[in-house]
This record gives C-alpha cells, structure tokens and sequence, in this order.
C-alpha cells in the first residue's frame, strides 16, 4: 500500500471514529422513579356570625342604651361573634375590616373593630392560625360619628345638613385574609 492510500485510510477511519463518538459516549449510569404522591390543601372560613339586635352607645356619654338618635360625636357598637374554621400546616390569617363605612349623603362614620378570641384580647392585627380552628371570636364594632368636618377636597360632613337624616349604616365585612406565614 501506498503513502496516499495509507493516509485515506487512515482519515476515513479517524473521521469514523469521530462522528460514532458524537452520537454517544457509554458511561455507566442509573436511574430510579420517585412516586409523586398526593398532598391535600387547608381551607379557611368564618362561620355566619351572630351579633347584637341594636346598636348602643359606647359609654363615653350620658345615654348608654340602644341608639334612637344620634348625633355628630357619638360613638356606637355592636358585638359579633363568629367561628373561625382554618386548617393548614403553616396557616396564619389575619382579621380585617373597613376603616370607614358608607351611611348617606353628609354623614360621615369611623370603624375601628377589636377582635377576642374565646375571652382574652387580640393584638393588633388581629392574627388566627391553625391552631385557632373551632374556636369563637368577638368581633367588638364600633362606630365614631366625629363632629362636622370638611375633607381635604369633600363637602363638609356631620353639620346642620345632617339634622334628622338617617345614617343608613351599610354592612360592615369581617375577612379572614391568608398572610405569608413567615411574615
């Protein structure tokens, strides 16, 4: 054989050799499944609360009855108590209501709510977990009508154009709000 035929040859198996190695190179290797499994989710409720017929006055006043007619400097309240129903390995929520609560045109109304759970006082936020699941919380509502005010940009509110109007207080929605458990 020849120099030349010598060095095809030997091209062509190198260039073999190369493009069979591309495709693959055998190394001893293993694998095994791992099963998936099922995880099942918490939930988080409120039971329907039960609360108070009437409104009565706070006691920062002489009359601390059921309100008949209020008037601008008044403070209101109403309990609510409710089950709290949470379940989750990590589950921590917190009990929010609205700061302000719609009542009609010129009246103006603060909501300020302090949370119990069984007897003893929440902080601030009010904080449930799962832990608490079953358990009765007192929602304590109370309702401030401050003297006439004027709003930065608003019509004044609670002055003589609210004499003998009814404060038609909407709903005032308790939520239990989910929160990050490391928070």
């Amino acid at each position: 054989m020849n120099k030349t035929t010598k060095g095809a040859f030997a091209a062509s198996a190198a260039a073999v050799l190369l493009l069979g190695g591309a495709g693959s190179l055998a190394y001893w290797s293993d694998g095994e499944t791992i099963k998936g499994g099922d995880v099942t989710a918490g939930n988080l409720s409120l039971d329907t609360p039960s609360c108070d017929a009437d409104w009565t006055y706070a006691g920062s006043v002489a009359n601390t009855g059921t309100v008949v007619r209020f008037v601008p400097g008044d403070v209101v309240t109403k309990n609510c108590t409710f089950v709290v129903r949470g379940a989750g390995d990590n589950l921590k929520a917190t009990l929010t209501a609205p700061q302000t609560v719609a009542t009609g045109a010129n009246v103006k109304a603060d909501v300020t709510v302090a949370y119990k759970l069984g007897a003893a006082d929440m902080t601030s936020p009010a904080v449930v977990t799962a832990a608490d699941n079953g358990k009765t919380v007192t929602a304590k509502i109370t309702v401030t009508f401050p003297f006439g005010t004027a709003e930065t940009g608003s019509p004044a509110v609670n002055i003589n154009t609210m004499q003998g109007s009814t404060a038609a207080l909407d709903d005032i929605a308790v939520s239990l709000v989910q929160i990050d458990p490391n928070a």
